[in-house]
């Protein structure tokens, strides 16, 4: 059975401030829709905390390995999977600067 999460949230103050800059640009930016900026912002996170609590010996390394290939099944067509990949590789090495140019 697939899992369904209905997933709503209230915003106030400077976290308010940056999501509405963030769905300004998206406006801007083209045809993406409400629904599909909020998702892409919420996989977004997911992924990188996914990456961060690894790294970090959150997880054990048996639940570490499912979500890890949920999250590449998931993010293979997201806009910010290289990035999260970036910061994947960050957290499991020696720490260091991250070079989004590359």
């Amino acid at each position: 059975m697939e899992k369904r999460f209905r997933v709503e949230a209230d915003l106030e103050g400077e976290l308010a401030e940056l999501y509405a800059g963030i769905l300004q640009a998206f406006e801007k930016g083209g045809s993406t829709s409400l629904r599909e900026m909020n998702r892409t912002l919420l996989q977004t996170g997911m992924l990188l905390h996914l990456s961060m609590m690894s790294s970090f010996g959150l997880l054990e390394d048996e639940e570490a390995e499912r979500l890890k290939a949920a999250a590449e099944n998931v993010a293979g067509d997201h806009l910010m999977w290289e990035i999260a990949q970036l910061a994947a590789e960050h957290w499991s090495g020696d720490g260091g600067s991250i070079d989004l140019k590359a």
